[in-house]
């Protein structure tokens, strides 16, 4: 067998498989240059001569599809005394390689788009199936002579498929029922692309139906609903054409902006919305990784205009050129991420964790040792942790240092940081008397703004009529948003000795080391 017959007969399997090929012969050899045989885990096709050669030769093929081995030449002796135990009298020297398959492309749905997509598709070099339940529809008179046709359920055929994540799944059939049982088999079968041709109103519909089934909102993530990019047209051509530029994109791993899609594969979850929290999100933001944050329905920050957890208050928030928009459900979060910004979700305990199932959680709550987040080191394939109270190595997989220092935004992966002292760190020289604290339990008013200028002994606020002061000069930095239920000793704000030198609305060099540390320990984690 040639090695165009031989590649031409498994063109449509699955399955990892090696190509050995005879690249150099010396001598007298059982077969020539250029004769080849395919190996997978289980089967071999075609032959280079048998004997002890042709095992061994099956052998170092199997070790490469294992990892055991690289791929590359192997040269065998066919004499006396060589590594065959073979008389045959020369060498043979053969290249094992490992067998790239043409991209797999199932069209679920042989009419006038299937038509379209199938031949267009086999001339950009992709394996071609067609699946339609009406005998009409699927004869092979229709299609390209390199497409397979298959007359069965969709369902039923994806179902008797191997579905890989180089597999490529286009549902274009005649009903919302028949797309939704062939989305479930697709995602099922661990489809890497799923697409569905409908317009934006159907399609809505089959997703809720698939949620309805009881697929995940990460699930559904996965499917191009409508599928394809936009380019324009309304045609079976112009859709196909759309539809298989966006496969070939995901193909090749370009990027121009799809219509629809919103990767997740490296989402992280942040727990907090603070501003040490917000200077993470924008860390990991301009880093590419997408972020959800998790707040309280009534947020403690006191440093707002740089605190994304704020638009739980406010609805959405921009800081340091990032927008962060309050959202009410899961779908709305992937929503917002495919827009380019950051989900805020009130959701005080991360329960969203389990249906998101992120790549990484992030607690940046800064508990200080004062109490127990429950946050655990199972609830992603990386935790990390913020400041005082966790430790490396047992309820987290890293600390980032937030103590102002040499050590500041320093990752531990054994341990943890430094212990909270209950001092506030300096400015200007001055510590505990720039923070304001809270006189008495009860409803917080302020009667001052974040960034004016406060005297010492001025009134910035009443706790149930009782006056908050001041107790150095410097500017408002931060201060508790109006109407919430505070104790005794909570902090309610903090002025800066510094004054006008201070940007309120800027994320602070603190918060920007510590998301450095975070993205840091993210990085070397996935290692």
């Amino acid at each position: 067998m040639t090695l165009t017959e031989l590649l031409a007969d498994r063109s449509r399997t699955n399955g990892a498989e090696i190509l050995v090929q005879i690249v150099d012969t010396a001598g007298s050899t059982p077969r020539s240059v250029g004769d080849a045989m395919v190996v997978s885990e289980s089967s071999t096709h075609g032959t280079i001569g048998g004997g002890t050669v042709e095992h061994l030769a099956i052998e170092a093929a199997r070790d490469v599809l294992s990892g055991g081995e690289a791929p590359g030449l192997r040269t065998f002796d066919l004499e006396r005394g060589g590594n065959t135990g073979m008389v045959c009298g020369g060498t043979m020297t053969v290249s094992v390689t490992p067998l790239e398959r043409p991209p797999r492309l199932v069209i679920a749905g042989g009419g006038h788009i299937g038509v379209a997509l199938s031949a267009l598709a086999v001339r950009c070099g992709y394996h071609v199936t067609v699946i339609d339940d009406r005998e009409s529809y699927a004869t092979a008179e229709r299609f390209d002579d390199d497409v397979t046709v298959v007359m069965d359920g969709y369902a039923t055929a994806l179902d008797a498929m191997t579905l890989t994540e180089t597999t490529a799944v286009a549902v274009a059939t005649r009903s919302s029922t028949f797309d939704r049982e062939a989305l479930a088999s697709a995602l099922d079968g661990a489809a890497g692309y799923l697409g569905v041709v409908a317009s934006e109103t159907k399609a809505a519909h089959i997703l809720d139906g698939l949620r309805d089934d009881g697929y995940s909102a990460r699930a559904l993530q996965q499917i191009r609903a409508p599928v394809g990019l936009t380019l324009g047209g309304t045609g079976p051509e112009h859709v196909a054409l759309s539809i298989l530029a966006e496969l070939t994109m995901d193909l090749h791993d370009a990027s121009p902006e799809r219509a629809t899609a919103c990767s997740l594969d490296e989402l992280v979850v942040v727990r907090g919305g603070g501003d040490l929290a917000s200077g993470v999100c924008y860390r990991l933001h301009e880093a590419c990784f997408p972020v959800v944050i998790t707040e309280q329905s009534q947020p403690t920050v006191v440093r707002r205009l740089v605190a994304y957890g704020t638009a739980i208050d406010t609805g959405k928030i921009t800081v340091g050129g990032v927008t962060a928009r309050r959202v009410t459900s899961l779908d709305g979060a992937i929503r917002t991420l495919v827009d380019g910004a950051i989900p805020v979700i009130e959701d005080p305990d991360a329960s969203c964790v389990d249906s998101l199932a992120p790549h990484a959680v992030v607690d940046a709550i800064l508990p200080k040792g004062r109490f127990d987040t429950g946050t655990r080191r199972d609830a992603a394939p990386n935790v990390i942790g913020l400041g005082p109270g966790f430790s490396a190595g047992e309820d987290v997989d890293a600390v980032v240092e937030t103590h102002r220092g040499h050590q500041l935004g320093r990752v531990y992966y054994d341990g943890t940081t430094d212990p909270f002292d209950g001092t506030p760190g300096e400015r200007g020289g001055v510590t505990t008397e720039r923070v304001l604290r809270a006189p008495t339990a009860g409803a917080w008013e302020p009667t001052a703004e974040i960034g004016e200028l406060v005297e010492a002994g001025t009134v910035v606020g009443f706790v149930e009529d009782v006056p908050v002061e001041a107790q150095i000069s410097g500017l408002l930095r931060g201060v508790l948003a109006d109407g919430r239920t505070v104790d005794a000793g909570m902090k309610l704000g903090d002025v800066d000795p510094r004054g006008n030198d201070v940007d309120p609305a800027t994320i602070s060099d603190k918060a920007l080391c510590v998301g450095g540390g975070v993205l840091s320990a993210l990085l070397a984690l996935d290692q």
